[in-house]
Formats: C-alpha cells, sequence, structure tokens
C-alpha cells in the first residue's frame, strides 16, 4: 500500500508508538529528551546532515523545539541506545510500504522482481564481539576484524523494501533472514553469482517463483542426456547467440532451463579477463584459463519460458540487476551510512543504524514522489527529499499536520528528476521498454 496517509501513520508508528515502547524494553535511561525525540533527532540530523558530529545534531535539536548542549547529545551514544536502534530499525522493517507497480509492460508480466544483494560496512576493531567481520581486506581502522553485512531484497515492480536486514559481515548472505521470507508466486528474482547454490534454486523453483543469474562457470549442465561443455556449443561467429533447454547440477537438480549466451564486445571481454587474472594473483592461485575463455560472453540461467521472456528482454533484465547497487551506492555516497564522525565503538553503532534508519524513511518518501515515473533517477529524488528534511520537521513538532508537510515534500519532487532519452547509453528504464518494444514488433 502505498498514500500519504498510510505513510504518516507509518511514520508516527514507528517513532512514536514503537520507539517509547522498545526504549522501556531496553531500560533506556531517559534524559534531556523524550525517546521520540531522541529518534527524530538522531534520524532526521544524520539524514539531513551525514557527517554530524554531536554540535551538529545538538544545534539541528534547536528545529525540533529542542535546546540541547553538545554534552547532552554525546550522553546518549551508548550500548543501549545502540541496542534499542538496532531494534528500532527492524521494526521499521517490518512495515510494508509499496506502489501498483511502475509502468513498465516487460516486469509487469510478473507479481514482482526481486533483487537480492549485500553490502559490507567496516566497523573499528572494537565492534568484533558485537559484530564479528571477515578478518581479511582493510578498512580506515586497519584490518576488517570488525563489520557489518546489510542485505536487501528491492522490488523492482512494485517498490518495496525488504530490508535492510542486518548480520555479522563474515556471514555468508544465505544466512540472512531473507531465506526465510517466502517470495510471492509468479515473481521473478535476480542475484548475483555469490548466490548460486543448486539448493535454493530449486526451493525457488518449487515455490513457483522465476529466478535469472549469471551462469556460475564449473556448474554442470546437461542437454538431450548427455553433459554439456559450453565452450564446445558457443557460436565461433561474433555477434551470435545461443539458446538451450538444459538441466542444472550433477544430479539434474534443477530442470526445464534456458541456457542463454550472448558475445559481448572485445574491451568488455579485455576488462573481465583483467579483474580474473587480479583476483587470481590476489588470493595467490592460478588463473582458470575455461574463466578466461568464458569472459568473451555473457551467459544467463533462467527458468523464465520463452513466451514470457525474448533473448534480448532476458539481458535487459538481467542489467536492471544492477539497480539494488546503485541504492546501496546511493546510501553509501550520500548518506554515508559506512562512515561516521567519533572513534568510540557504540557512538559509531549509534550513527550506523540511524542512517540506515533514515534510508528506509527516505525509500518510503521516494515511492510516493517519484515511483510512479519508470525513468526516475533515485540519486537526484534523494537529494530532494534529503533538503525537504525541515519541512517533515514542521510536522514532526505538529506546526503543521504531517499529511500536509509529505504533500509539500512530494510537490517538491515531481517533474524534476525523470532522466531524459539518450542517443548514446541507454538507461535501465528505456533498455527495458526497448526490450518489450522489440519483440512486439
Amino acid at each position: 500500500m502505498r498514500s500519504i496517509a498510510h505513510v504518516s501513520q507509518a511514520l508516527k508508528q514507528v517513532f512514536e508508538r514503537d520507539a517509547p515502547a522498545l526504549a522501556q524494553a531496553y531500560r533506556l535511561r531517559q534524559r534531556h529528551l523524550s525517546f521520540a525525540q531522541l529518534a527524530y533527532l538522531l534520524v532526521l540530523g544524520w539524514w539531513q546532515q551525514p557527517n554530524a558530529g554531536p554540535s551538529a545534531l545538538a544545534r539541528f535539536a534547536g528545529s525540533l523545539g529542542l535546546k540541547l548542549r553538545k554534552q547532552d547529545v554525546d550522553c546518549h551514544f551508548t550500548e543501549a541506545t545502540a541496542q534499542w536502534l538496532l531494534a528500532l530499525l527492524r521494526r521499521a522493517v517490518q512495515v510494508v510500504v509499496s506502489t501498483r507497480g511502475v509502468g513498465l509492460a516487460l516486469l509487469q508480466q510478473f507479481t514482482a522482481v526481486l533483487v537480492e544483494d549485500g553490502s559490507t560496512i567496516s566497523l573499528p576493531p572494537a565492534l568484533q564481539s558485537v559484530w564479528r567481520g571477515c578478518g581479511g581486506g582493510s578498512s580506515r581502522e586497519g584490518r576488517s576484524e570488525a563489520g557489518l553485512k546489510v542485505t536487501l531484497r528491492f522490488d523492482l515492480l512494485g517498490g518495496r523494501l525488504e530490508g535492510p536486514h542486518v548480520q555479522a559481515g563474515r556471514q555468508h548472505d544465505f544466512r540472512s533472514v531473507l531465506r526465510e521470507q517466502q517470495m510471492p508466486r509468479g515473481s521473478l528474482w535476480l542475484a548475483d553469482l555469490g548466490y548460486w547454490t543448486l539448493a535454493w534454486l530449486r526451493q525457488v523453483q518449487q515455490q513457483g517463483v522465476y529466478f535469472l543469474l549469471r551462469y556460475k562457470v564449473g556448474i554442470v549442465l546437461w542437454c538431450e542426456g548427455k553433459r554439456l561443455d559450453v565452450l564446445n556449443v558457443l557460436p565461433e561467429q561474433g555477434g551470435e547467440r545461443l539458446e538451450l533447454v538444459v538441466e542444472v547440477g550433477a544430479n539434474k537438480a534443477v530442470k526445464g532451463v534456458r541456457l542463454l549466451a550472448e558475445r559481448v564486445p572485445a574491451a568488455v571481454a579485455a576488462q573481465r579477463q583483467e579483474r580474473h587474472r587480479e583476483f587470481a594473483h590476489k588470493h595467490g592461485k592460478p588463473v582458470n584459463p575455461l574463466v578466461m575463455e568464458l569472459a568473451q560472453w555473457s551467459l544467463i540461467v533462467t527458468n523464465v519460458p520463452k513466451h514470457m521472456l525474448s533473448h534480448e528482454q532476458a539481458f535487459a533484465l538481467l542489467h536492471a540487476r544492477w539497480q539494488i547497487e546503485l541504492l546501496f551506492k546511493l546510501w553509501k555516497q550520500d548518506a554515508l551510512v559506512d562512515e561516521w564522525t567519533g572513534s568510540k565503538p557504540w557512538r559509531v553503532l549509534c550513527e550506523v543504524y540511524a542512517k540506515l534508519l533514515a534510508m528506509v524513511v527516505q525509500h518510503w518518501l521516494l515511492l510516493l514522489a517519484c515511483w510512479d515515473d519508470p525513468h526516475r533517477s533515485l540519486s537526484g529524488a534523494a537529494e530532494i527529499v534529503r533538503e525537504q528534511v525541515p519541512v517533515l520537521v514542521l510536522g514532526v513538532r505538529g506546526y503543521l499536520p504531517l499529511q500536509r508537510c509529505l504533500r509539500l515534500l512530494v510537490s517538491s519532487v515531481r517533474g524534476g528528476c525523470s532522466i531524459p532519452p539518450r542517443t548514446t547509453r541507454l538507461s535501465t528504464s528505456r533498455r527495458l521498454q526497448w526490450a518489450w518494444d522489440l519483440a512486439l514488433t
């Protein structure tokens, strides 16, 4: 459901009813302000000014009608406050905010188009007992002994977010609570190579859910009862394509799958091969010649029937998977969810949780403001929404009805964040539109 009244109710539920109730459950001390005011201060304050320290937050408190000093803000950054903010984030994630579906016919064939991925936030080493990292790589704090993995499922059709869910950085994406949440029958699920497991694909197929993924080198394929050598069946001439019906897995666990192949330009193949060499060198492994050969191709496996999804449409949808990467990029580059101003561990966690909660609220408002435009720029709309946080504050304080403030915020976004047609590089929405129109001609 998506309406101004619904979002207004969701904001009041999370901040004005859930926040005080959870604060009592976590035995939070009430100091200089109410728990609803504290939630608004941290979430809206860091949303409007992502690099704000306690002094900046204290100044922002004035817009909420509060008179605070830097020390009054700083004293709230405790373990109990961090646990409370995490609980509040989890409560907000349970709120369902979505729309009827964006106006792209290719997506509207499915009940939902679900893109799933995860992103890691490196934390100070002092937090490894709370969120244990992978122990490798590097960060501004040194080796990533502590890390937080954020997992997300994003519906490209209706706009709904499932997440962000948080877990230890060292845990695999499949340990996310998303594994326990069944996808609607008739939906399409897209993910990257890290989600490749035969057991999960078989489970997805049994639930009546479609999948579309890149082929993972080394996965056994069968065609007409014989084990398939992918290299031997790929066309030798550039520009040619391949489509076969295959069974996937050594035990033929997933049946009725289409294998689609398309040769990529030489420059793209060279970039892929260079990345493979760098990866092998970094991990002290030999370069896999099969991987190098297949880098010249884009290969897809999908159980979507051919009458629903043509060759061109399948590759257009594969490109759409990057929308979740762009969402994480928006959260990290603009909202700075992986950065903080202090060094105290609990203050760091308070900031990370509050910023993630702000991104949930931001997404609700983006659904209101621009989701009906299939060619929207989420980054452009998000910038405008962040600038309108003071308008939201007027509703929070009761100077104006909250629903009126939401209408003002929505009107500030409409009409100014649509990506115009480009002659060289198609946007994802126009690529999806082009692929659908091509099938009709």
